[in-house]
């Protein structure tokens, strides 16, 4: 059970410490319960540090790689610790992979499964990549609804993993020519239950990030449109059983076509998002700036709504998120840091004063970290 949301604790990163992991042979840090600004040149380690926190937090990479990627040049395997402050406790975390693929996660000494992970912590993070949210293909947008509904509900994460197993089984029929009806009807027994979780998701999303990129972007408006592919009907609908009814007679409609195929073509792996900037698709008209204002407004909207969910507020992960902003834009997100928990800044600029006057100043170079002040 997630905390209630009316009892707000503390949760921060309380030491941290990397071994082969990325361009890090080894670090250990001590970061600030409060805002860590890290300062480097571009390529020093900065983004490879935040992406350290996030597979501490949850046992993967927020950025979609393959763990095997992440092991630092002609090592073996990578492991990344650290002590997690959880209201009155610390907790040590452990997660070791193997560059053969084998992965082992401790919480207290004591072997565990990523989804103890999603239940103990959250963490969110933004960067520069965020603009493929926008502008990307579709699975850069359902990794987001994957990563951050899963913290919102580990039943949901779940679900995305029985739906995985299910939709591999039956990909796997299609390819032998062996009979998949079986499967059509599992898939669609779950997927309506992911579908209702994005529904809800994305509808409480569409509110609070529209807020935020009027006030970052000078009263602009965006909007979000959720599309999922197994539905014939769009309008916001959260009748379980009917999505169910909807989804089935979906894949009976592309029955043929699948077994040409061999894949499946219809359900929530195939879901899309579309927003909509000032009432023009973001993709095709939306500038960069306004990728990454939006980009930001969803990252804080979903902050504020696991901190409203979970009862403590997320580890915040920002990279490099003012280089592409001006001064206005700046000073309006920096005006949206209200009541945060852990903030992790990296910047090859000079951060703006008013973070790095209450900050730990940290300068990365190489690989290895250096506390200024």
């Amino acid at each position: 059970m997630f905390a209630s949301a009316f009892f707000i604790y503390t949760m921060h990163l309380d030491s941290l410490k990397l071994t082969s992991f990325r361009n890090f042979e080894t670090l250990q840090l001590t970061p600030s319960a409060g805002i860590n600004v890290l300062h480097g040149k571009n390529g020093s380690g900065k983004s490879n540090l935040l992406e350290a926190i996030f597979v501490l937090c949850l046992g993967r990479s927020q950025r979609g790689n393959k763990d095997g990627d992440i092991i630092k040049n002609e090592q073996d395997s990578y492991r990344v610790e650290g002590t997690m402050h959880d209201g009155d406790r610390s907790i040590e975390i452990a997660v070791a992979v193997m560059r053969r693929g084998r992965k082992q996660i401790t919480i207290n000494g004591v072997k565990s499964k990523a989804l103890e992970l999603y239940e103990r912590f959250s963490v969110v993070a933004a960067g520069p990549e965020d603009s493929e949210i926008l502008a990307g293909p579709p699975s850069v947008r359902r990794l987001f609804l994957n990563l951050y509904i899963s913290q919102q509900s580990t039943k949901y994460l779940e679900n995305i993993t029985k739906y995985s197993r299910i939709l591999s089984q039956k990909n796997a029929a299609l390819k032998e020519n062996i009979e998949f009806d079986s499967y059509n009807y599992l898939l669609a027994e779950t997927g309506a239950k992911i579908i209702i979780a994005r529904q809800l998701f994305l509808k409480t999303l569409n509110k609070s990030a529209g807020s935020f990129y009027s006030k970052f972007s000078n009263n602009g408006e965006l909007d979000i449109k959720y599309k999922p592919s197994a539905l014939e009907e769009i309008e916001f609908e959260v009748d379980e059983s009917r999505i169910k009814e909807q989804f089935e007679a979906r894949l009976n409609e592309v029955k043929e076509q699948e077994m040409i195929l061999k894949t499946s073509i219809v359900g929530p792996h195939r879901d899309e998002i579309e927003f909509d900037i000032n009432s023009f698709p973001a993709r095709t008209h939306g500038s960069q700036g306004e990728w990454r204002s939006a980009a930001i407004a969803l990252k804080l909207s979903v902050y504020e709504l696991l901190k409203e969910k979970r009862g403590f507020s997320p580890i915040l992960l920002l990279d490099e998120i003012f280089a592409e902003l001006d001064e206005s834009r700046s000073a309006a997100v920096i005006d949206s840091f209200n009541d945060l928990g852990q903030l992790f800044l990296t910047t090859a600029l000079e951060p703006p004063a008013r973070l790095a006057q209450k900050a730990l100043y940290l300068n990365i170079d190489s690989g290895q970290v250096e506390v200024v002040r």
